[in-house]
């Protein structure tokens, strides 16, 4: 009897689970456990009895579609081919998939007006991934999209969701057995690599109530968002720490964009003098520049008058504009991260999870606000 070496076992130990339900199918077929069978039992049944998720699953099946031994049939489930219905010689594996899908909100890349994280973001992807050896294939989608249809088209080797999607789109990615990562957005349902906006909220309700203000204005990104409702309790957070308040009167939601930024600084600065913010933190820099264009054209002076703070550390403005106070999101170790997850995932070290990532924020002082 051969002995089994610390190299065998190595070896054995590094095998993807999907190859080792393939190997075992593929005897059993071979052996003839199915003859008399038209088809293998269900997806459900053998996820059951190998105690995986169905996308391992799926993958040990295509092997076995690859070597002429099976055929997924719709409506059917998997028919078993024998003696003439299979292929003599098996196909060609096929070229490895080199696109990697990007899904995005309809609205967040469609105009030069578009948030600029999500841009900033895209430029970085598009680099990294392309110099890993894929494409990057950007895909906006609405609600009643079929992601599934935009998979089989596409055919990538990941998925990466940017910011909020429908939970819809994230189960149609995930029945598909194609790796996913998440960005800014935290689903249950694959790993997610997200900034730290509890932090990044709480860093400048911390610096601004430092200041001594107490009377300061919130623009909010979009009402329901997860970065809007982490950034507001991490100043929540704060505020109960100080014993300070929440004033509702001085929350705003914007949506993200410049004008939405113009036009709560309009509404701030028609608020009686004795009750009107000393200082204005904005949920993100497109909102918060905005603002300072208000102010600006209004005449209150930065920090002098209002003081201000913004979110994302973007420079899209900063060639009109002087730069503002602000919360640096890292967008360069985000990128990082959601490559080294990827490549992890396709060279097939990881075997996927719903790990969450977190990525340090940082208050970056460009001296926009000021003591009372």
């Amino acid at each position: 009897m051969a002995m089994e070496t610390d190299d065998t076992r190595e070896r054995a130990i590094r095998r993807p689970i999907y190859r080792s339900i393939y190997a075992d199918l593929k005897t059993e077929l071979l052996g003839g456990k199915y003859e008399g069978y038209d088809k293998l039992p269900s997806e459900k049944e053998l996820c059951q009895r190998f105690d995986v998720e169905r996308g391992t699953v799926r993958k040990a099946l295509q092997l076995l579609v690859e070597e002429g031994m099976i055929q997924r049939v719709p409506g059917y489930g998997t028919r078993i081919l024998t003696g003439d219905q299979r292929l003599i010689d098996p196909p060609p594996s096929p070229a490895p998939r080199r696109n990697i899908l990007m899904v995005t909100q309809e609205n967040y890349l469609q105009s030069t007006q578009s948030e600029f994280f999500h841009i900033q973001l895209f430029h970085l992807l598009d680099k990294k991934i392309f110099e890993m050896g894929y494409n990057l294939i950007f895909k906006p989608i609405g609600p009643r999209f079929d992601l599934g249809e935009i998979i089989r088209f596409t055919c990538p080797a990941a998925i990466i969701f940017d910011s909020y999607v429908v939970e819809t789109h994230h189960r149609q990615a995930v029945s598909s057995g194609v790796p996913c990562v998440s960005i800014n957005h935290y689903t249950p349902l694959f790993t997610s690599i997200v900034s730290d906006n509890w932090l990044g909220g709480y860093l400048v309700a911390q610096r601004l109530t430092d200041e001594g203000h107490r009377r300061i204005a919130l623009i909010a990104g979009k009402h329901g968002y997860q970065t809007t409702r982490e950034r507001l309790r991490g100043v929540k957070s704060l505020y109960r720490e100080r014993r300070i308040h929440f004033d509702e009167r001085f929350l705003f939601y914007g949506d993200w964009l410049f004008h939405s930024g113009q036009e709560i600084a309009q509404r701030i600065l028609e608020m009686p003098a004795s009750e009107r913010p000393t200082a204005i933190f904005a949920f993100n820099d497109d909102m918060a520049y905005g603002c300072l264009s208000c102010l600006e054209k209004r005449g209150v002076s930065v920090p002098g008058a209002m003081s201000l703070v913004g979110f994302d550390h973007s420079q899209r403005y900063t060639n009109i504009f002087y730069p503002i106070s602000t919360v640096d999101v890292n967008i360069a170790w985000i990128a990082d991260y959601v490559c080294w997850y990827l490549q992890g995932c396709v060279g097939e070290q990881f075997s996927g999870g719903n790990s969450r990532i977190q990525i340090c924020t940082t208050f970056v002082d460009r001296h926009t606000t000021r003591p009372l």
